[in-house]
């Protein structure tokens, strides 16, 4: 009840009350307790009897009116009444209890009155104290109402938000980053650190650290059990202190930690903060752990591909040699051509596969010197259905089929296997188109030699709106000059 008591010692209506009465009572002392004293020696410790002791000045006993308080703020405690009393001659005081409900929760005295207070002032008295109390319980309990709602309305929407978050990116750093900033506006703090259980469950990894006062912040390993976040991370508790607050990210499991550090304002990190960071918590546990399932399952997905690739390079025509400067290729066309992460992604693997139908054509077929019959040409051409076919059947890679079956398709309609024309062809697989015939050319074949860099350049501006998409052509051109491209496709052929 302390608070509650704080709260009536400042509000307006008791400031009012000592206006009106202190006049009329000759300016006594007002003193509110918050329990009766036990005995004397417990009622020398309050400002009550600094009052009488002020009030008397030698004269009488101290002890004796002391006690003569005393027994009047027992009887006004046992019979909720208020009692006046006289003191020191002609020295007079009052104690009215302080009620809500049916609770007592302190005692209003005053001291030092000039005369005692009549039966029909003391009721105009009372009812006075008790409306002030009214007033004060109602804004009291506001308060406490706006400390219990405010919470969960923004921890509602806290759980929106990163709930937006997490549909919106699968990028673990990513989203990290943007849980961090959050975070940060959410409890308007200066630093946020985010850390994730290593694989051995000991160390804590720093992820990412915004601190507002230094962009340059350092990311520190925290042994788990040690210091706020390990500590956090080893109960499965927040950790709170004034200036600091770690929340473990649970998902069955503790996966990592967020931690605070010094509010905007100066004050300290509350219950209040806590709880929020709580709910916030546990939506980000979620969202970090689909994005770890997720960069395993593209691991695994790469894997698979790599798998893949290699057989067909150690195929006897498999001449692949340039792979790292064919995916950079297609990571600087894509968003060029206003393509988003997981398009550029899924092309990428794309090119890394783009001829696995080819290990359903017989060797004999794709290495073969001389023309090509009408009906091993037939035979040719079916490889991208096929290659279609057998990825069509891995889940992951199902967003790749359209580009696999599509990319020996011409621009001018003149391509296989359907015959597509301009833009009924896939944008990705317009642009596989250009980067598999680059590669084919700076390669080696079977049944001929490998074109230099500048050759296949002009031979593929030469068939733009033919054979290739010419917008592709114009940004595929502008790649391969950059200096890092060239310098990485000549270390990846042999500087050819």
């Amino acid at each position: 009840m302390k608070r509650l008591i704080t709260k009536l010692k400042k509000s307006l209506g008791f400031q009012r009350e000592k206006t009106v009465f202190g006049k009329y009572l000759g300016n006594p002392s007002w003193v509110v307790l918050s329990r009766i004293p036990d005995g004397y020696e417990d009622f020398k410790k309050t400002d009550l009897f600094e009052c009488v002791k002020r009030s008397i000045k030698g004269k009488g006993s101290l002890k004796k009116e002391s006690m003569k308080i005393l027994k009047a703020l027992d009887s006004s405690s046992k019979n909720k009444t208020l009692e006046c009393f006289a003191y020191s001659g002609k020295k007079y005081g009052l104690c009215c209890p302080l009620v809500s409900g049916d609770k007592v929760f302190g005692y209003l005295t005053l001291c030092g009155m000039k005369k005692t207070m009549s039966e029909e002032r003391s009721k105009i008295f009372r009812a006075f104290t008790e409306a002030v109390i009214r007033e004060t319980v109602k804004e009291f309990e506001i308060e406490d109402i706006n400390r219990t709602v405010r919470p969960r309305a923004v921890a509602l929407s806290t759980v929106h938000t990163v709930h937006r978050l997490m549909s919106s990116t699968l990028d673990l750093d990513e989203l990290l980053t943007r849980v961090a900033r959050l975070t940060l506006q959410v409890l308007r703090a200066n630093r946020c650190s985010i850390k994730l259980v290593d694989k051995n469950r000991k160390v804590l990894i720093p992820r990412t650290t915004i601190d507002l006062r230094d962009e340059k912040a350092k990311l520190k390993k925290v042994q788990i059990g040690k210091y706020a976040p390990g500590k956090a991370v080893k109960k499965g508790v927040p950790v709170r202190s004034k200036n600091y607050l770690a929340v473990p990210l649970i998902d069955e499991d503790v996966v990592g930690v967020i931690t605070l550090y010094d509010k905007l304002d100066g004050s300290e990190f509350s219950q209040f903060d806590e709880e929020i960071m709580k709910t916030l918590a546990e939506q980000a546990a979620i969202a970090i752990k689909n994005a770890q399932l997720f960069k395993e399952q593209q691991e695994l997905t790469l894997s698979s591909i790599k798998c893949i690739a290699q057989l067909l390079r150690n195929r006897p025509h498999g001449t692949h040699k340039a792979e790292g400067s064919f995916l950079k290729l297609i990571s600087l066309i894509g968003p060029k051509m206003n393509m988003n992460e997981s398009e550029i992604r899924m092309l990428q693997y794309a090119a890394m596969l783009h001829d696995a139908g080819q290990m359903s054509i017989p060797e004999k077929v794709l290495t073969k010197k001389g023309g090509l019959t009408g009906k091993e040409y037939d035979i040719l051409k079916s490889h991208p259905m096929k290659g279609a076919t057998i990825l069509s059947k891995f889940k992951p890679l199902k967003p790749i089929v359209p580009i696999m079956m599509h990319h020996h398709e011409n621009y001018d309609g003149t391509g296989y296997p359907k015959g597509l024309k301009g833009k009924e062809i896939p944008l990705s697989a317009r642009i596989l188109a250009v980067v598999g015939d680059f590669e084919a050319m700076i390669t080696e074949k079977p049944y001929r030699k490998a074109l230099s860099i500048f050759a296949a350049v002009k031979e593929v501006k030469k068939n733009a709106g033919i054979q290739f998409d010419p917008k592709v052509v114009d940004v595929f051109c502008e790649a391969v000059g950059r200096k890092d491209v060239i310098k990485l496709l000549k270390k990846e052929l042999g500087n050819k």
